[in-house]
């Protein structure tokens, strides 16, 4: 498992340069008739809703929930990192299955190599950890990673960005955090601008049936089948990375304590929430289940909407179509977007084909918001580099949507995705708040004058180009939309 926060351009690299220099072709777009999911229906379920404010508080409230579970604790990421915040929370579900609640984790694989530290949780007689869509290359680093994705690319290509937490069929969380110092603000080097959803309530049981149907597919493998340990029932070499990471990062060790002492009682907001599920058959077919059955659901609220902000890390097109961008502006709404700035964003890739875009995305009339490479965020811990992670939108300070899903291709037709609407204006207006609340501290404002010509304002800070992207930048941006590799981002 690589500890690396720009696991997106790891994943990338992977998946579009190495696979599309060895094949020398690229992907393309599945054909989709119009009636696709035409039948598909969710039903609205009564819930509790908790914006959790701050990235700290993030990691405590789920070490608070593995501390007072009682009977089961199921979870999905697409990464785990192996830092302190990882390996914390590991720990806490391993003394959860120690006192007999049964712990269950899905993995994706594409971070997961010979994690030997891994598989020895594995074999504890309350956690299992399962594996999703697999690879055969584990001890070759990424250049056997890269060959068996060249050979079994129809397979490989497809991924897990589900991020569950689920305890005891009582609390629930869901957004847009995998697991590591990165997303909790921990991390010298650099840290995620994230959002994540506190959920009580009927709401559960859909994604509790979700989980199962996950759990029970062929798509999940255990992770003691893929990777061999000395001795089942040894937890060495996880005690050992685990000690090793308490004794390197002493200071997130002291902030983790007292982010848990001092937790504040959770203000819970009563919502109407309707999940939208991805379908496992993606895997098969690679067709955008998710993405239709969420145009389905927000049809009418599209087309009805007065005003609308959209927040994603990675913005870009299907087949050159912002489908739902247009038909809001068509319908006179004001849209707000709010995205990474190229110098912000955490993949080497995405921003070749943005630069490209942005300006038809100002063309439409929207209003652009760009994150800082240099933004502060308050709640972290260090302050190196910063990236934005928010996966959400709302309409009409009413409707709010909470999901693993990117404005982008591969969360389209690749990745296994899921979310939920929220109907709550009080919802609404604490996440609106949360994401504009410090415009000037955290954004670039760019417009285009008439004459065409972009500028990036923060204040009184003007730039005529894209902030901190120079011009060294043109070269591999050129490479890059060379290989095309769209398809893949």
């Amino acid at each position: 498992m690589i500890n690396k926060s720009l696991y997106r351009t790891a994943s990338t690299l992977l998946l579009s340069l190495c696979a599309l220099v060895l094949t020398g072709c690229a992907s393309s777009f599945p054909e989709v008739e119009p009636t696709f999911e035409s039948d598909w229906q969710s039903q609205p379920h009564q819930a509790q809703v908790y914006l959790i404010p701050k990235a700290s508080e993030a990691l405590a409230r789920r070490i608070e929930a593995i501390r007072h579970a009682q009977h089961s604790i199921d979870i999905t990421y697409f990464s785990w990192n192996k830092d302190l915040s990882g390996l914390s929370l590991l720990n806490e579900l391993k003394q959860a299955a120690d006192r007999g609640v049964k712990v269950r984790i899905v993995l994706d694989d594409l971070l997961v190599f010979n994690e030997t530290w891994l598989a020895e949780l594995g074999h504890h007689e309350q956690m299992e950890i399962r594996i999703f869509n697999h690879f055969n290359s584990r001890k070759a680093g990424w250049l056997g990673r890269s060959i068996d994705f060249q050979r079994h690319r129809g397979q490989l290509d497809n991924r897990l960005h589900e991020k569950y937490f689920n305890v005891d069929g009582q609390l629930m969380i869901l957004g847009g955090r995998n697991i590591g110092d990165d997303y909790f603000g921990y991390s010298q080097d650099a840290n995620f601008f994230d959002l994540d959803v506190v959920f009580k309530g009927d709401i559960i049981q859909p994604f509790m049936a979700n989980y199962k149907q996950l759990w029970n597919s062929e798509l999940v493998t255990p992770v003691t089948m893929l990777i061999k340990t000395k001795e089942a029932g040894s937890y060495h070499q996880f005690n050992q990375a685990l000690e090793h990471a308490q004794a390197e990062e002493t200071q997130v060790v002291e902030a983790i304590a007292s982010s848990l002492t001092s937790l504040p009682a959770m203000s819970f907001i009563d919502a109407k929430v309707t999940p939208v599920f991805d379908s496992l058959e993606k895997v098969k077919d690679n067709k955008p289940y998710f993405r239709t059955r969420v145009e389905r659901l927000m049809e009418e609220p599209v087309n009805n909407a007065s005003k609308a902000v959209i927040s994603t890390p990675y913005l870009l097109p299907t087949q050159t179509k912002f489908k739902i961008i247009e038909s809001l502006t068509q319908h006179n709404a004001a849209v707000t977007l709010i995205t990474n700035s190229s110098a912000s964003n955490d993949s080497a890739f995405v921003p070749a084909y943005f630069e490209q875009y942005r300006p038809q995305l100002l063309e439409m009339g929207v209003e652009l918001y760009e994150f800082k490479d240099s933004a502060i965020n308050d709640d972290h811990l260090y302050h190196g580099a910063t990236y934005y992670h928010n996966k959400t939108f709302i309409f009409d300070d009413k409707l709010s949507y909470i999901g693993s899903s990117n404005f982008d291709p591969r969360s389209d037709f690749l990745n296994i995705e899921f979310g939920v609407v929220i109907d709550s204006p009080a919802f609404a207006a604490k996440l609106t708040d949360y994401l504009l609340g410090k415009k000037e501290q955290l954004y670039w404002h760019v417009s285009q004058a008439e004459d065409g010509t972009i500028r990036w304002h923060s204040g009184e800070e003007v730039h005529d180009a894209s902030p901190n992207y120079g011009d060294w930048h043109k070269l591999p941006d050129w490479f890059i939309r060379l290989l095309d590799t769209e398809f893949e981002l």
